[in-house]
């Protein structure tokens, strides 16, 4: 059986786009999967590209992105509104993910929270509600992402999946070969049907 791994962080509008397809895909080629939250903002760093740059587009090119993102979606079929908090720090976020072990139903419920919702997810409230409501224990959850093992656990998650070649997210990983982004799901869907790119 094909496994894929799907390298993600909340705050990507791509990552999120992407993470509303592959199920079904791993779904029709009979393939596993596995949700492996990692810090953007760490892997943009480390390939040394500004965390902050899409704040300093120039505004042609950032209305063409927002545009590419709602073009995106509708082609999708899913729900979509720019958060106006956007960029947010997802550092809690991500190391929640880490904490409850990145199940589906709160992957879902917190891409919906940043990405449907506009809801501010660095606040805690907002944090804990989300993890309530996707049946966690949202104050275990909140109390334990301060561990240092954990902090230790997401980092060198975003650490190895740049030693493995990933430059941003969605970083979807079949076997050793990588794909970058929700545009190039056919390329997955090629590699879980045991062809080459």
């Amino acid at each position: 059986m094909a496994h894929l791994e799907y390298h993600f962080d909340i705050v990507c509008p791509y990552a999120y786009l992407g993470s509303t397809q592959i199920t079904s895909i791993c779904e029709k080629h009979q393939a596993s999967l596995s949700w492996h939250p990692v810090l953007l903002g760490g892997i943009l760093k480390s390939v040394e590209v500004d965390p902050m740059f899409t704040t300093k587009l120039s505004p042609a090119k950032a209305q063409h992105n927002v545009l590419d993102m709602y073009r995106h979606a509708d082609m999708m079929g899913v729900p979509f509104q720019f958060n106006p908090l956007h960029p947010i720090r997802t550092v809690k976020v991500q190391r929640a993910l880490v904490v409850a072990e990145a199940p589906p139903v709160l992957i879902k419920k917190l891409y919906d929270a940043y990405w449907v919702d506009s809801l501010d997810l660095s606040q805690e409230s907002e944090l804990k509600a989300v993890l309530d409501d996707a049946g966690c224990d949202g104050q275990a959850i909140l109390e334990e992402i301060e561990n240092p093992a954990v902090k230790a656990q997401l980092r060198q998650a975003t650490d190895d999946v740049v030693a493995r070649g990933a430059f941003g997210v969605p970083a979807m990983f079949v076997g050793n070969e990588l794909v970058w982004g929700q545009d190039r799901l056919h390329f997955v869907e090629r590699l879980l049907e045991g062809g080459q790119l």
